[in-house]
């Protein structure tokens, strides 16, 4: 909400300037809401390359174990492997699964639909805003963020707890890494072994953003052309990424899309508080959503049309149903 407040003024601006309070839902046609954050993250999965996306599945709740099993075999998956809600944000319920045995546990724990995928060992995580106006062939990358993953480091002497301790931005994360980390966290670590703390690449969990958006040049712009030529009906989106290096991304090889976000995606660059200011990060937002609007009118005039706001309210009741339903679950 501290970099969203403008919003509420600017918003309503949009609206009278393209003459409709959904201006946005035209933006990428090919994701339910244009990707608002309602959307089945399976289905926007699908619509990425095979050959960038990592290997997954789609488990309804209440799916037999024996089917679970099948499709993890048709899949050629294995553990460990990574869960995450079909329908979630900010890394909600994200979980590194280690065994069947904890796949059943967790599956039997929360009453919603969830993705399992291929855990992926690439040491590199961004996050890569990319934009392209329809009719164009070419596209921009509008925010790159670098990604590093909470860790502390040994000195020989204390236990990961004690260094947990130490760490301001690691006793954030402690109610979690006491679920997530407690195998370890009694291990004294050699000096200067890195021990790392998280998998999930969100600020929520500990991650901290770098800006590296100076680093988006033309190769990293044309990879993401090629990436997105087959994906119809989208224009406007964050690609997360796992990948070896920034520089083999640029060229086109070894990564994988993990996730792709649209017109909701934070770009999130603006975290980083040591190359960004607070007046910047606003006019940032403010940029992203004027953005958003071009692309959602552009498509608009072709003939796309703006979805209804009774649809629009429908869909955040839903979602707000949908929280209630999950609540119980995370205590």
């Amino acid at each position: 909400m501290a970099f969203y407040w403008p919003m509420f003024l600017y918003g309503p601006l949009l609206a009278l300037r393209y003459r409709h309070v959904c201006f946005f839902s035209a933006a990428n046609p090919g994701m339910y809401l244009s990707g608002l954050g309602l959307e089945s993250k399976f289905d926007t999965l699908k619509m990425i390359p095979e050959r960038v996306r990592p290997k997954s599945v789609l488990v309804p709740h209440g799916s037999p174990l024996s089917e679970i099993k099948d499709w993890l075999a048709e899949a050629g998956m294995g553990f460990p492997m990574i869960a995450k809600p079909d329908l979630g944000y900010r890394g909600l319920l994200v979980t590194r699964i280690p065994s069947e045995e904890d796949l059943v546990a967790f599956l039997r724990s929360y009453p919603i639909d969830f993705i399992l995928q291929e855990f992926l060992d690439y040491p590199e995580e961004v996050g890569v805003f990319y934009c392209r106006m329809p009719g164009q062939d070419r596209g921009d990358i509008i925010s790159l963020t670098l990604k590093k993953f909470l860790a502390v480091t040994g000195d020989g002497r204390s236990t990961v707890l004690d260094l947990v301790n130490q760490n301001p931005r690691a006793l954030l994360q402690m109610d979690r890494l006491q679920k997530t980390h407690s195998q370890v966290l009694q291990r004294i670590p050699n000096q200067g072994e890195q021990v790392p703390l998280g998998i999930i690449g969100n600020h929520s969990k500990g991650t901290l953003f770098i800006n590296g958006t100076p680093l988006a040049d033309e190769r990293l712009a044309r990879v993401f052309d090629e990436v997105t030529k087959p994906m119809a009906g989208f224009y406007y989106g964050r690609f997360d990424i796992k990948c070896q290096s920034l520089d083999l991304l640029k060229e086109g090889k070894a990564f994988k899309v993990i996730e792709l976000n649209g017109i909701g995606s934070e770009p999130t660059h603006i975290y980083d508080q040591t190359r960004m200011t607070y007046p910047e990060a606003l006019w940032t937002i403010l940029r992203h959503w004027t953005l958003v609007a071009k692309v959602s009118s552009t498509n608009h005039a072709a003939g796309i049309p703006y979805m209804p706001a009774a649809q629009v309210l429908r869909a955040l009741a839903g979602l707000k149903a949908y929280h209630r339903k999950l609540k119980p679950h995370l205590k």
